[in-house]
């Protein structure tokens, strides 16, 4: 009786070797996207920051400013009580967002950092902008998430406008190259 369960147990040692061998990522970037797989990030909030684009000027030190004969008419109008008709042109304004993230790992094995994908939709939930964040992780310990913040510069944000931070999964080889992670694993 021991000997059949003993020639069962030889048996399939080397069949559970063998699949174990087959499961396993086959090269560095393999092993990158895997590893990449344990990874999740969502946005926690936004804050969106409009301020006007204040236009540069330039004078000479010292220099006088003469008022322009339109100024004085208008200030002679005002002075009158006659009502002023301004011509103005729509201020040109810039948008930055403060985006919080929530990333967390619970990966056997840490990357030094990852590469997460942010993007812009509108009400639709059509795209309307993405970016590429590198995050380094090397300090992130596993199953806590930790939370940061990222600022978006000069966005072209609207109301009613949402964000999605992910860490995608699976790449697709052909843009495994935008992805700093897979680089550095192939040695670059």
């Amino acid at each position: 009786m021991t000997t059949k369960k003993n020639s069962r147990t030889a048996c399939l040692l080397p069949l559970a070797f063998l699949l174990a061998l087959g499961c396993a990522p086959k090269s560095p970037e393999e092993k990158v996207a895997q590893l990449r797989s344990y990874y999740t990030a969502r946005p926690i909030g936004f804050i969106v920051d409009a301020r006007p684009e204040e236009p540069m000027v330039e004078m000479a030190l010292g220099a006088e400013v003469e008022p322009a004969a339109e100024d004085e008419t208008m200030a002679a109008e005002a002075s009158e009580g006659g009502a002023i008709e301004l011509d103005t042109e729509p201020v040109a304004m810039r948008q930055d967002v403060q985006l919080e993230i929530l990333l967390q790992h619970d990966s056997p094995e840490k990357l030094p950092g990852v590469t997460l994908d942010i993007s812009m939709v509108n009400a639709g939930e059509v795209e309307v902008a993405h970016w590429k964040l590198w995050v380094d992780t090397a300090k992130l310990p596993k199953a806590t998430g930790t939370q940061f913040s990222h600022l978006l510069e000069d966005v072209d944000y609207e109301e009613g406008y949402a964000f999605s931070v992910e860490v995608r999964h699976p790449i697709p080889v052909e843009e495994r190259s935008e992805y700093r992670e897979f680089s550095a694993a192939a040695g670059g």
